[in-house]
Order: C-alpha cells, then sequence, then structure tokens
C-alpha cells in the first residue's frame, strides 16, 4: 500500500513513469531560492534591526516608518508571496490532471514577481525625493503584474483541470482571485506611496498586509492542507460541505477588510474590524477541518515525521491567531477606531512565524521533489531538521508576547524582545536554506534513486 505523502501529493515515487520534469524542479526551486534570499536578506534581518533602531541601538532611527513597511512588505510578498506563488505554480497543475507550467512561463514570473522586492529590500527604505517616488512607482506597477500573472497562470490551470467539488479547488479558485484583486491593490499602492516619498499611508499598509496573508496565500494554505494533511494525520479529506462554511466566513471578513479601504473615518474603521472578526472565526474553524490540531502523522515515512511537527505546530498557530483576530475585530468594530491594538499586532505575527513560516519549512520537506530521497532514508532525525521547530516557537512566542503585553512592559523592552525573536526566526531559516542547498547538492544522486526505485 502506498504512502500518504505517495497518494496525497502525488510526487515521483508514486508512479513508474513519475519522476518529475527537470524544466519543473528547476524553475520551483528559483522560487525557494528567491524566496530565502528575501527573508534571510531582508524580512527577517529587518525584524532584527528595525526594532533596535526604534530604540537608537543601531543606526536607522529616522528612517524607521520606511523600514516598518519595507519588512512587512518583504515577508508577505517575499519570503511568503514567492514561496507560495512558486508552489502554487507547481502543485496545482498537479492536483487539477494538468501539464506542469513549463520554464519559458515560471522564469519570467519569477523576475516579475522578486524585481520589486529586491527594490523594497535595498532602495526604498533609504530613497529620498525623487528616487523615493519613482521607486515605489516601479515597486507598485512590477508588483501588479507579477500579481496578475499568477492570476492569469492558475485560472486557465484550473479552468481546464478536472472539476472535482473538492475544497482544496473552491480554495484554489478564491486565493487565484485574490491574486487579481492585489492586482489592482498593488497599483493603487504605488500611486499612493509615490505621492509620500514611498511611505504609505499606515491604513493602507496594514489592510494590504491583511490582505496578502489571508487572501491569496491563505487560501492556497487551506487548498494544499485540505488535500493532504487530513491523510497525513490517519483521517479522511474534507468534504466541500465540511469546509464551506468556514471558508466563506474567512474570505468575506478578507473582503471587507479589503473594502475597508475605500472609506474613510468610522466606516472603515468597522468595516476592517469587522472583516478581521470574521476571518478570524473562520481561521479557528479551518485548521480543525483542513489541517490538524491533534494527533501523529502516523502515515508518513519514519524520516518525514518530524516534518508534521511543523505542520501541527503551524495549525495551532492558526487557531491562536484566530482567536486573536476575532478579539482585535470585535475591538476596533465596536471602538470604531482604527487605532494599533495589540491583539492585532499579535496576531499578524503569530500568522506569519507560525501558520506561513512553520508551515512552508513543513510543507516543503513533503511537498519539494528536492528533498524526496531525504523522505525515504530510514535513521533518526539530523539536528538541521529539528531545530528549526524549536527556533521559530521560541520566535513565536517572544514576538507574540511581547505584542500582547505592550501596555505592560517598557517600549525598549518590547523592542528588543521583538529583535531577540527575528534573530531566533532568522537562524531557523538559515539552516532550512542550508538544508536546501544540501539537497539540490544531492539531486543527481536522488535522482538516479528515485529511476531505480521506480524500474522495480
Amino acid at each position: 500500500m502506498a504512502n500518504a505523502d505517495e497518494i496525497a501529493l502525488e510526487p515521483p515515487l508514486s508512479r513508474n513513469a513519475g519522476v518529475t520534469p527537470a524544466v519543473e524542479d528547476r524553475s520551483y526551486l528559483g522560487f525557494i531560492a528567491a524566496a530565502l534570499a528575501a527573508a534571510l536578506g531582508g524580512g527577517f534581518l529587518m525584524a532584527v534591526w528595525m526594532p533596535l533602531a526604534a530604540t537608537g541601538a543601531v543606526g536607522g532611527q529616522g528612517r524607521v516608518p520606511w523600514l516598518i513597511q519595507a519588512h512587512g512588505w518583504v515577508q508577505v510578498q517575499g519570503w511568503a508571496g514567492l514561496f507560495v506563488a512558486g508552489m502554487a505554480v507547481r502543485l496545482m497543475p498537479r492536483f487539477a490532471g494538468r501539464p506542469p507550467v513549463g520554464r519559458n512561463v515560471t522564469l519570467p514570473l519569477l523576475a516579475a514577481l522578486g524585481l520589486p522586492v529586491a527594490l523594497r529590500m535595498t532602495l526604498q527604505p533609504w530613497a529620498t525625493g525623487t528616487l523615493a517616488e519613482a521607486t515605489a512607482a516601479a515597486i507598485g506597477v512590477l508588483s501588479a503584474v507579477g500579481a496578475a500573472g499568477v492570476a492569469a497562470i492558475l485560472a486557465w490551470t484550473l479552468g481546464k483541470g478536472r472539476k472535482a467539488r473538492d475544497p482544496w479547488r473552491y480554495f484554489a479558485w478564491a486565493g487565484t482571485a485574490w491574486w487579481a484583486v492585489l492586482a489592482a491593490m498593488l497599483l493603487a499602492w504605488g500611486v499612493r506611496a509615490a505621492r509620500n516619498e514611498g511611505l504609505a499611508p499606515v491604513a493602507w499598509d496594514d489592510v494590504m498586509t491583511w490582505v496578502v496573508l489571508l487572501g491569496p496565500i491563505g487560501n492556497f494554505i487551506w487548498s494544499v492542507q485540505s488535500r493532504s494533511v487530513p491523510i497525513f494525520f490517519g483521517r479522511k479529506t474534507p468534504t466541500w460541505r465540511q469546509a464551506v462554511v468556514p471558508g466563506v466566513a474567512y474570505n468575506a471578513g478578507a473582503a471587507l477588510v479589503a473594502l475597508s479601504l475605500l472609506f474613510e473615518g468610522e466606516t472603515a474603521a468597522r468595516l476592517s474590524g469587522s472583516g478581521m472578526a470574521l476571518a478570524g472565526a473562520g481561521m479557528v474553524w479551518l485548521p480543525v477541518i483542513a489541517g490538524s490540531v491533534w494527533g501523529q502523522a502516523k502515515r508518513l515515512r519514519p524520516r518525514a515525521k518530524p516534518a508534521a511537527r511543523f505542520v501541527l505546530g503551524a495549525n495551532i498557530a492558526a487557531v491562536v491567531a484566530g482567536v486573536l483576530l476575532v478579539w482585535a475585530g470585535a475591538q476596533t468594530a465596536l471602538d470604531a477606531e482604527y487605532a494599533e491594538f495589540a491583539a492585532r499586532d499579535a496576531a499578524r505575527h503569530v500568522v506569519g512565524i507560525g501558520l506561513v513560516t512553520m508551515l512552508i519549512l513543513g510543507m516543503a520537506r513533503l511537498v519539494a521533489p528536492v528533498f524526496a530521497l531525504e523522505r525515504t532514508e530510514s535513521g533518526v532525525p539530523k539536528l538541521y531538521e529539528r531545530a528549526p521547530f524549536w527556533l521559530l516557537l521560541g520566535a513565536l512566542v517572544l514576538r507574540g508576547g511581547s505584542a500582547l503585553l505592550a501596555e505592560q512592559i517598557s517600549y525598549d523592552a518590547r523592542m528588543h524582545s521583538a529583535a531577540t525573536a527575528g534573530a531566533l526566526a532568522w537562524l531557523a531559516i538559515a539552516i532550512f536554506a542550508v538544508s536546501v542547498l544540501r539537497a539540490v547538492r544531492a539531486e543527481p544522486a536522488t535522482r538516479r534513486a528515485l529511476e531505480t526505485l521506480a524500474r522495480k
């Protein structure tokens, strides 16, 4: 009998002629490499530098507002966005029964998505005057082109694929629609930021972050999870009837958050708060339906089981983030004041570090062909496979906890806790990057072993 990772994700071992084409393999590695570069050279590095700069411990105190917005953008558009876009373009054709997307499409898409992230990391935090305005406009246009490209590729793939009524398909269509919505929002962001030396209004920056996290990234998380994770943990995959209520609540909430940008004052605050509360309610429910918050991944191969710890931790983090979003959203809606609220900041980082980053590290080992041979090996998991989980858990507790305790601890203490959390997360990603590099270097041996197994 085939193992669960073969059934759920259909890797090369699942059929005799199924060795993944080299073109597809190398293309998806480009997205992983770009995402890791964004995380290590930008997002998590800024997570250390920016809070220290805010206290005057390091240089750049006068550019903290720009660093804050660049940090958020690079994390959601770079680290999470590039990784999720690359894996969505790779996995959705498999799920839909379509041929893989070729390199002539994926490489231009990678350039369109990666270049604005590079500009955001290097120029935007420091540019002033005309250069800042031009950089913001270029970032907005290029990012919009990349988001529209992802939406077009996935819409074509899903539209031509099999018409199964499974949750993964509906979440994938929702994520595709959100990529298209995001393209329009990115153009609008570029116009607004260009008028203010690359600095967007606070409400715009906050809403854009949530739209990306909940919309394109979140829906593809639930798509892939609903297709595979329940099987890993020995359960049946959910039906569309089981997922429809939390899925609709989740996306309706995200839509209300996005629509709040069309209004101002109390109306914008009530819409944003109501949307966060509704999306949070869906997020509390979805991990139970489409993921897993308990049990052991007994149907995975022994060497692959440590990756399931990341998946379990990510889904538990999603439940916690959902509760925080309901709390923060209700508070914002009732007060009708769009102000910083500790629970919202905590929820944002629990989603970013917990749900998104933990799930990326876990699912990459279960999905990416580069780890295929490693999944088949026996023996005790290596330290580099186990350490990132505990580092991310420490970062999650420090960053989320310091946000929730904003009124109980000093500003400097909160900023130093945030910087420590950023350092722990950076180290976790660095270890994961080394493991990816090791796997890439071993890829020729991986292919030979897969071909040998396929002939048996």
